[in-house]
């Protein structure tokens, strides 16, 4: 019996198939068939039963299942204790982040602490809040940096940052002279956002509804690719009013492409956490990485304010 068996045996009790299995495994399905096969074999014993599509532990299976967890996370915990004494030297990790982070700071994060860690491969996975959440719960990342709070128990939540909603215009638009713009001045405007259903938008209209105010955008973003950078362009070009997250925008602002209007009366702000399984969060490779987080935090996110020059790497 090899790790590599109990490996691909645990991923198929979790997927519930051979092929599923196949794939997270990046091996093929006639591969992952031979391996449990040769395990039951050698055991003397069947660990699976087909029912409907999916396949089903056998009791044998399940009593197998509960030593092979206990074993593989011994050896993830020696790997981890061999990390410490490497200092860190090589490693993998997986990290997920919802649209916000990943549309901002955490890509940035990410090549700057493989910059400090050469022999670390990072995976950085973009997704939905509540796919991250489930990821995270099976496995297949080990940390997530989102703006939704998971309500599973196994995980827990640090309180990373705020992204704030910013209202963008083109350089030399009127508004950008005033040193406070009202909401009321704003809704005049021709606004740019995306449709329906996607957080800024729905945020932004809320707060017009709360001031009473007419919210009648003249342009909606679809685009299935890219739709915060179509609505950068579309204002750029002067054809209205944007609303995006300000760390979106802070590259544009600081290379005099778009303008960020004072507006007291939006006010719109989305926490970030960083979220950990419980079971993992000993992990030196993820203390690691969470570590590094708050680091760029301090040295370049400021609070969420505009992004600063690149830090110094930590010691």
């Amino acid at each position: 019996m090899t790790l590599y068996q109990l490996e691909v045996f645990s991923t198929v009790a979790r997927l519930g198939s051979f092929t599923l299995a196949g794939k997270e495994l990046s091996v093929r399905q006639p591969s992952v068939s031979l391996v449990v096969g040769g395990l039951a074999r050698e055991l003397g014993v069947k660990l699976f039963e087909r029912l409907g599509t999916r396949m089903h532990l056998t009791q044998a299976g399940e009593h197998l299942l509960h030593r092979a967890e206990e074993i593989l996370a011994r050896a993830e915990e020696a790997k981890e204790r061999m990390n410490q004494i490497t200092g860190l030297k090589r490693g993998k990790i997986s990290v997920g982040g919802s649209a916000i982070a990943g549309a901002s700071f955490l890509p940035a994060v990410v090549q700057a602490f493989k910059s400090h860690y050469p022999g670390f491969e990072v995976i950085l996975r973009i997704h939905k809040s509540e796919f991250l959440e489930k990821e995270l719960l099976e496995g297949q990342i080990d940390l997530a940096v989102m703006s939704r709070v998971p309500d599973s128990s196994p995980l827990t939540a640090e309180p990373y940052c705020e992204e704030e909603i910013v209202v963008i215009a083109p350089p030399k638009h009127p508004l950008t002279e005033r040193l406070s713009v009202p909401l009321e001045l704003i809704a005049r405007e021709p606004l740019i956002l995306q449709k329906k259903g996607r957080l800024v938008r729905d945020l932004v209209e809320l707060k017009f509804v709360e001031k009473a105010l007419p919210f009648l955008p003249i342009l909606e973003i679809d685009a299935p690719l890219g739709p915060k950078d179509a609505i950068k362009s579309a204002v750029a070009s002067g054809l209205g009013i944007g609303f995006l997250f300000k760390h979106y925008v802070a590259a544009d602002v600081q290379a005099g492409w778009l303008d960020v209007l004072t507006a007291p009366e939006l006010q719109i702000k989305v926490p970030i956490c960083i979220v950990v399984h419980k079971r993992r969060a000993d992990s030196s490779t993820i203390r690691a990485f969470v570590e590094f987080l708050r680091f760029y935090r301090e040295q370049t996110l400021n609070l969420g304010g505009a992004r600063r020059e690149q830090p110094a790497q930590p010691q």
